[in-house]
């Protein structure tokens, strides 16, 4: 069978599509099969946790219109309310009292109340609780009660207290848990159809609540939601809270209470209604870095996420098959394309690049609120993937076989990698491409070479290479030659780099780093400082191969490589270490800070160019050289008109900015000496560089 599919990939266009469309089809079937447990499974779970906790990283804050009354195991050690479990009538017709005369706007209550009617307290105090909850009502503030589902039955209070305390503000307690066990998902109404509470559907407690601050959330699409868990509640312990009712502190209740929603419930230590959460702990908690999170503020959570409108939607099975296959699919593409050569190098990554394009995808849907399962889709692409490097193991061989006679005529690494993608380019021809072009050069190596031992020479000739290079094949530079000193390299060519200037400013800046590490150490050593000056040219060039059959090199040539190699000189009459051309700079500007530096006219060109400094990455940039290139630039405005007074004042200005800066010295020294002596008329402030 694996024959007849490969035999399929070799053939004609039409079996390669099929093949495609099949295995699309197949695996987004899979992807569907993993999609429907969700979270419960435990990858999945761990990476909504992941997601959840990295787009609330940063955004906890304290709701201000929940708060918490704990029963704490200060509340539970406390003799006059030792069973703050078991709803004392009179402790909590207190509170409840304290709280309408507050002005809270809901208070829930996430205790069960009794299933029987009890008789630990007395009839009057039960009146007064009924009496309590019914005033509170009255007075436009909800209660909502709880009650909890078995798996054939639901616990109940006695008939008397849900006539009583109304079947509208009751709601069931039971959360949903994962297979870890973490709350991740609440349900909104109770997934069996028991008519145990009349004709309307059981609603969950958090549900309840939240309508009764918004009336318009009664239609909410689906049955469950997840929880967000970024924000965090102010607690207040349930002992001292009864005492200050008892104390009748008005005062304080109107304070921390008004048009607060308020949750009171069972937060101690040992309370065995508590569960872990993604990333969450209890805010309320004396212990740092307790892991289950008490259900009452779990329940708080639910509320605050129904309440902020941002409900976490999912897209639903058929908008689900449909990105699988068409994930899949282009995965795939290389199976129809099955391009040998050229373009090889490109579909060689598309499914990685449909696989990192996924992961972002899930990620940026997740941030607006649409939760996409991650793992179904990765583990369809990871078998894409499996797929189609099978398919591709046919041409190993030959793969192997054409690297082998690359290695042999090329000694560059990163050449003798696109040999083995493109073995097309072993003929010997040349090709026009935009490149940008890189010279180094060593200030004053030729005097030092007639100083230094040989052995030594060579040590640290070899170490500036290694400096370089790395930087230059960190950022995908092709090295064209090492002569003597100097370095030549190339972006955009053999392979296409779109940001080729961008990369070749960027390593040019690694370089004059890793360069002052270097003389870090060799000073250290007690060898010669080594200054590497460099140059950068943006153009189109001749690139291919040149050379006898036997033995060829793959070389760039043409004008934009003189001018690169003209710009390293030039370094010297301004002190600087990098310069570019304008080439260069209108396509790395948007990433890259540069500073116009001068007009110049080079030998063998007629007319002048403006050279740039580069600086540093954008992100780098320092303000007070950011303000340093703005008063310069200001200053070659006034200069090339002739305004020499305005351009030394702002070049003056320059250095207060940066007092070492060495064009902005030059620059004034030239100034001043255009005001005492100006320049001719057909003066055009072009520096003509008579050397190369």
């Amino acid at each position: 069978m694996l024959d007849n599919v490969l035999g399929m990939i070799d053939g004609p266009l039409w079996s390669r599509f099929k093949l495609t469309i099949i295995a699309s089809l197949l695996l987004a079937l899979l992807g569907l099969a993993l999609y429907y447990p969700r979270t419960n499974l435990l990858v999945e779970g761990a990476i909504f946790d992941l997601m959840l906790n990295a787009r609330s990283e940063g955004q906890s804050e304290i709701m201000e219109d929940i708060v918490i009354i704990a029963i704490d195991d200060a509340s539970i050690s406390n003799p006059r309310q030792s069973q703050p479990m078991y709803f004392v009538p009179q402790v909590w017709s207190t509170i409840l009292d304290a709280l309408v005369l507050s002005g809270a706007k809901v208070v829930a209550i996430h205790q069960r109340l009794p299933i029987m009617e009890s008789r630990d307290f007395s009839l009057e105090d039960e009146a007064k609780w009924f009496r309590s909850v019914q005033t509170a009502h009255k007075s436009g503030m909800p209660v909502v009660f709880g009650f909890r589902y078995l798996s054939d039955r639901a616990l109940l209070p006695s008939p008397k207290y849900v006539e009583i305390m109304g079947r509208e503000h009751m709601g069931f307690l039971n959360l949903i848990h994962d297979r870890d066990n973490k709350i991740r998902l609440q349900a909104l109404t109770w997934p069996d159809s028991l008519d145990i509470l009349g004709p309307v559907h059981p609603k969950s407690f958090s549900l309840v609540v939240a309508k009764s601050v918004r009336p318009e959330l009664e239609e909410l699409p689906g049955k469950d939601f997840y929880i967000n868990y970024s924000q965090s509640f102010t607690h207040f312990s349930f002992s001292d809270i009864y005492q200050r009712a008892l104390n009748g502190e008005v005062g304080f209740f109107k304070r921390v209470f008004a048009n607060k929603i308020v949750f009171i419930g069972d937060a101690s230590s040992i309370n065995v209604d508590a569960y872990p959460t993604p990333g969450s702990t209890y805010s309320g908690a004396v212990q740092t870095g307790w892991s289950l999170v008490p259900a009452v503020e779990i329940q708080a959570h639910s509320a605050a996420t129904l309440l902020s409108g941002r409900l976490i939607q999912e897209p639903g099975w058929p908008l689900l098959a449909l990105l699988y296959f068409g994930l899949v699919f282009t995965a795939l593409t290389p199976v129809i394309i099955n391009i040998r050569g050229g373009t090889k190098h490109v579909v060689f990554w598309i499914p990685t690049a449909v696989t990192l394009a996924y992961l972002a995808f899930c990620w940026l849907a997740f941030r607006r609120d649409v939760y996409v399962p991650v793992f179904p889709g990765l583990a369809i692409l990871a078998s894409a993937h499996f797929l189609y490097y099978l398919l591709r193991a046919r041409e190993n061989k030959i793969i192997q076989n054409t690297s082998n006679q690359a290695l042999s005529l090329y000694l560059n690494r990163d050449l003798a990698g696109q040999i083995i993608q493109h073995p097309e380019i072993l003929e010997r021809r040349g090709e026009v491409r935009n490149v940008t072009v890189f010279f180094a050069d060593l200030v004053g190596f030729t005097s030092m070479s007639e100083t230094m031992d040989t052995a030594d020479l060579v040590d640290i000739l070899n170490r500036y290479y290694d400096t370089m290079n790395t930087a230059i094949e960190r950022y995908g530079g092709f090295v064209d030659k090492f002569v003597g000193d100097a370095i030549m390299a190339v972006w955009g060519a053999p392979s296409s780099q779109p940001q080729h200037a961008v990369s070749a400013c960027l390593s040019a800046l690694m370089q004059k780093r890793l360069m002052e590490e270097l003389n870090r150490e060799l000073t250290a050593a007690g060898q010669p400082f080594l200054q590497a000056l460099m140059g950068l040219n943006t153009g189109q060039v001749i690139a291919g191969n040149i050379g006898a059959r036997q033995r060829i090199n793959y070389t760039v040539m043409g004008d934009a490589v003189n001018l690169a190699s003209r710009l390293v000189s030039v370094n010297k009459i301004f002190m600087t270490t990098i310069l570019a051309s304008e080439a260069t700079v209108g396509m790395a500007r948007d990433e890259i800070a540069f500073r116009a530096l001068d007009r110049i006219k080079v030998k063998g060109r007629k007319s002048g160019i403006t050279i740039y400094e580069i600086l540093a990455h954008k992100s780098d940039l320092s303000p007070n050289m950011a303000q340093c290139v703005n008063f310069y630039e200001r200053a070659l405005k006034h200069y090339f008109g002739r305004d020499f007074s305005g351009a030394l004042a702002r070049l003056e200005a320059a250095l207060k900015c940066q007092p070492n800066d060495n064009p902005s010295l030059i620059f004034a020294q030239r100034c001043m000496d255009y005001i005492s002596r100006p320049p001719n008329d057909d003066w055009d402030g072009v520096t003509v560089l008579e050397a190369k």
